[in-house]
């Protein structure tokens, strides 16, 4: 038996496996295999918790609820109507969302039964829901089922299945939908990709997919080189990258690419106009090339002229445009420096670690360990959410307006700051048995789930020292999770287990 453990974000996630199971990694999920069979499944990780479209932001609370706000020319952030916000506000009647993902225009809302929901701009298709009509409220795709990530694009969505298949939508005039067209379409086609896919990508007319082998391909416009495999041209079909492997997280920009492999190494496409891929120069590079001083990244994310990179130890970096024809300051190092570079971002959180980063074209927002959400750049149409609209940006982090209930309780985000866990049997028939070192039975809670998050009944364990003892038999064969809450703290430990 292999035991694995995965520390993305500064989250721990435990995976026990017999020696006849592979697990393979991305920034978002673990896709675990059975030798000897053709059993595949997308195990979340790390939800999307923070998005930026072109200017505005969303936010899933713990309660997985969500917030908007920013630019709402379009009916982007769900409200009924068109106004701006310049505070995070709930969109009514929008619960149990997983994962979120923003387009230059419009907004995608990923649920926890694998159903998906969009509002905004419409005109070429993106919402995927049948019509060319903008949304100003959640409207639901009904041709989608057991989706667990979306991404959006300039005018195109893409949505993954939890088998790895892709659906995609909206406009297709470079081929960005990959499905051997440049027809437009106003609901999702399913990709023409054999291999399993586990991780998404959308730019402005690109798009990119990370495979289960860590190999990258990608479709649609490639004028500025942003594909890395060494030439321009583009293609309607996805096609894959060579030059780089092993990769873990992707990214797209407007016109460049970003890919993180798994030494924590970061490699760069695209255009560069503005120093954008970290490379210490403004030309344009056809060849993914290495940024040279970062070092142990976890999540590399490219805006639409910046990038932005965060490390193991929750400190962030970012390069390219920071001027801007408003003097935008997204890079937040508290300057209106255009940074050909990486450069560190102002921590004006103090000590506490960032989670996740995400960049639009003219800002820049960034999640905290202990659940704030901080944003830098342009708030011209308060997409800082800070409560205030003002052409004085941001050139620092300021902290968003905290509207999530209850955040300093919040337990949607992983560590093991206090406690080491052993699980055997695993697999199991029936008995689990858990070591936890000075459990408490008063203070300590386990609480065990299925794969689609829901709670399960399970019988009191009995315990003989640090070891709990729990009789599952009445599960039926797969994988669960269960996850340990020490002292009411507000961080759990999460591990999962296979039941055969």
């Amino acid at each position: 038996m292999y035991e694995i453990i995965l520390t993305p974000f500064s989250m721990l996630r435990t995976l026990a496996l017999s020696s006849r199971s592979l697990i393979i990694l991305s920034r978002h999920f673990i896709c675990l295999l059975w030798f000897g069979s053709l059993t595949a499944m997308l195990l979340p990780v790390r939800a999307q918790k923070i998005a930026l479209g072109g200017r505005h932001s969303i936010w899933i609370c713990p309660d997985k609820t969500v917030r908007t706000w920013g630019y709402n020319g379009y009916g982007q952030l769900g409200y009924s109507h068109f106004a701006a916000a310049n505070k995070p506000t709930a969109i009514s009647g929008l619960n149990n969302v997983s994962h979120i993902a923003g387009g230059l225009f419009h907004s995608l809302f990923v649920k926890s039964d694998g159903t998906v929901y969009s509002c905004g701009r419409n005109a070429l298709g993106p919402l995927g829901i049948g019509n060319q009509i903008d949304q100003s409220i959640p409207v639901q795709i009904e041709v989608l089922s057991d989706i667990v990530l979306a991404a959006g694009g300039s005018e195109h969505s893409l949505f993954l299945r939890k088998d790895g298949k892709v659906f995609a939508t909206g406009s297709n005039s470079a081929g960005q939908l990959g499905d051997g067209t440049r027809t437009h379409k106003i609901s999702p086609v399913m990709l023409p990709i054999q291999d399993s896919i586990i991780d998404i990508a959308a730019g402005a007319e690109f798009s990119l997919f990370l495979r289960a082998d860590g190999r990258v391909l990608a479709c649609g416009h490639n004028g500025f080189g942003q594909f890395g495999n060494g030439n321009k041209t583009s293609s309607n079909t996805p096609i894959i990258i060579t030059g780089i492997s092993n990769i873990k997280d992707i990214s797209a920009g407007e016109w460049h690419s970003l890919f993180v492999n798994g030494e924590g190494e970061v490699f760069s496409s695209g255009r560069n106009q503005y120093g954008q891929l970290g490379l210490g120069h403004t030309t344009e590079q056809n060849t993914a090339l290495k940024i040279e001083g970062l070092y142990d990244i976890i999540q590399a994310e490219a805006g639409g002229i910046h990038s932005l990179f965060v490390n193991k130890d929750g400190m962030v970096w970012a390069c390219g445009l920071n001027s801007g024809g408003n003097n935008d300051g997204q890079l937040g190092d508290n300057t209106r420096q255009d940074r050909l570079s990486p450069v560190q971002v102002v921590p004006s959180w103090g000590s506490i670690k960032v989670i996740a980063a995400e960049a639009a074209r003219e800002h820049s927002i960034f999640l905290l360990e202990n659940g704030e959400v901080w944003a830098c750049g342009r708030n011209n149409y308060g997409q800082l959410g800070n409560d205030w609209y003002s052409s004085s940006n941001a050139l620092s982090p300021v902290q968003t307006v905290p509207t999530c209930a209850d955040l300093t309780h919040d337990k949607s985000y992983i560590s093991d700051e206090s406690q080491t866990i052993h699980v055997f049997p695993v697999p199991t028939s029936g008995p689990l048995t858990i070591d936890i070192p000075n459990y408490d039975n008063v203070h300590d809670q386990i609480v065990f789930y299925n794969m689609q998050g829901l709670r399960l009944e399970i019988p009191p364990a009995s315990r003989t020292m640090q070891y709990l003892q729990y009789d599952l038999t009445a599960l039926a064969p797969g994988i669960y999770f269960f996850e340990f809450n020490h002292q009411n703290s507000k961080f759990i430990i999460r591990k999962f287990f296979i039941v055969i």
